[in-house]
């Protein structure tokens, strides 16, 4: 598989040529190809009249409902703060309400309305709309991408201002 991209990129080894691709190069390409990606969910999301945000909280629910504050923030990479703000706009548009934890007299859960279960087969869901304009990738090389990818964020050393979550 390695040895297969490095003959596409004409390199003759790692060890020798690894200079050539930068990280800055690496993380400017992984932001084009964000900023696309956004842009194509903005436009699937914009029939159901949702923000990316919440969009992003109704597939963390539609996997499994009932989820409290601090896991939703930490799958959705915001804060806690940020999370209340969403949340209190997607009750106000009854596609979620607040529930007492029963595990925890602290904490709230957020849970799905039969408005925010319906929404799941409104849009056409992203994985299918980005399968049909990121064809051409081969089973193993997604998962090569996948695991190379998950090597970059984990060497990331975490910090207090970091709540991201994979």
């Amino acid at each position: 598989m390695v040895k297969n991209i490095l003959n596409e990129l004409n390199i003759e080894s790692i060890d020798t040529d690894v200079e050539i691709i930068s990280f800055s190069e690496i993380f400017e390409l992984i932001n084009r190809i964000n900023k696309k990606y956004k842009k194509l969910q903005r436009r699937v999301i914009k029939e159901s009249n949702l923000t990316p945000p919440q969009y992003s909280i109704l597939q963390e629910l539609w996997k499994s409902d009932e989820k409290p504050f601090k896991m939703l923030a930490l799958a959705c990479c915001c804060s806690q703060s940020t999370i209340t703000g969403i949340i209190d706009t997607m009750e106000k548009n009854n596609l979620v309400t607040r529930e007492s934890n029963p595990n925890d007299r602290r904490s709230l859960l957020v849970k799905l309305t039969e408005k925010g279960k319906n929404l799941k087969s409104l849009p056409r869901p992203i994985k299918f709309v980005v399968k049909d304009c990121c064809g051409g990738f081969e089973a193993e090389e997604i998962k090569y991408l996948v695991h190379l990818l998950k090597k970059l964020d984990n060497s990331f050393e975490m910090n207090e201002m970091d709540v991201c979550q994979a």
